[in-house]
């Protein structure tokens, strides 16, 4: 079965059609989030590349940040995981989070709706890995193993380093875009990426920056992302060492 295959089935799964999944799990349309930004050159985007770059290298690379995602959010907020994404109890309930003063001088619309919205976040980011594994099928690389204690030690430092991560994120499928050449594959990623540009855009807002900074947004290089996330890893699985490795 093709990659895009794959992508056609875990969409369509338990007779779900294309667009009932995208509306269940709240994707948005396929434009990409980057506007044809190539790390950090405007310009046409174009699918693909000289490099010999597999589509599911790509999709592996998505899922080893996913799964950072979806495991710093459970480990803040609680929950009970998934496959690669352990359960844990919340550091912070709702009491803690919407009582924290990083919302003084807001409204109370923002500090009320604070806990549903990031645990909404939570649940997409599962969705994502869920998602992506069940894309790759057996090819799918497992998760590295991560220390969040230094970014959980406050609400304020959840919320901030929450920020860096989905701006990280976005940057890192903006950058990793370029080198897809399957179109479902393309869709996939392009629907991911704009829904990670929203979480940034609201982490933004309650950090205190604007929600939308610049008229395009960057895309960094594989290596460029391992460095940013590299302070929360603690080990990876040989698989995706290899696979970084491969990366451009």
């Amino acid at each position: 079965m093709s990659q895009s295959q794959k992508i056609e089935t875990t969409l369509d799964r338990r007779g779900e059609t294309r667009g009932a999944f995208i509306r269940k799990v709240g994707l948005g349309g396929a434009a990409l989030a980057s506007g044809g930004l190539l790390l950090g050159r405007p310009g046409i985007a174009f699918a693909g590349h000289t490099d010999s770059v597999p589509d599911v290298d790509v999709l592996n690379y998505a899922l080893t940040l996913e799964y950072l995602e979806a495991t710093f959010y459970t480990e803040a907020l609680g929950g009970p995981g998934t496959t690669g994404v352990p359960a844990s109890a919340a550091r912070f309930g709702r009491g803690r989070i919407t009582g924290s003063p990083i919302f003084a001088g807001f409204g109370g619309r923002i500090r009320s709706t604070a806990y549903g919205y990031l645990t909404d976040i939570r649940g997409h980011e599962i969705t994502h890995v869920d998602f992506l594994r069940g894309a790759l099928g057996a090819a799918a690389v497992g998760p590295c193993m991560f220390d969040f204690s230094s970014a959980l030690a406050s609400v304020g430092s959840f919320i901030g380093t929450a920020q860096v991560l989905e701006n990280t994120g976005v940057m890192a499928y903006d950058g990793a875009i370029r080198y897809v050449d399957d179109g479902g594959t393309l869709q996939a990623g392009a629907q991911i990426a704009t829904v990670e540009a929203r979480h940034a855009a609201y982490l933004n807002l309650i950090n205190r920056d604007s929600p939308f900074p610049s008229a395009f947004d960057q895309g960094k290089t594989p290596n460029q992302i391992l460095a940013a996330a590299s302070p929360f890893i603690v080990s990876c699985p040989a698989a995706v060492t290899a696979l970084f490795g491969r990366l451009p």
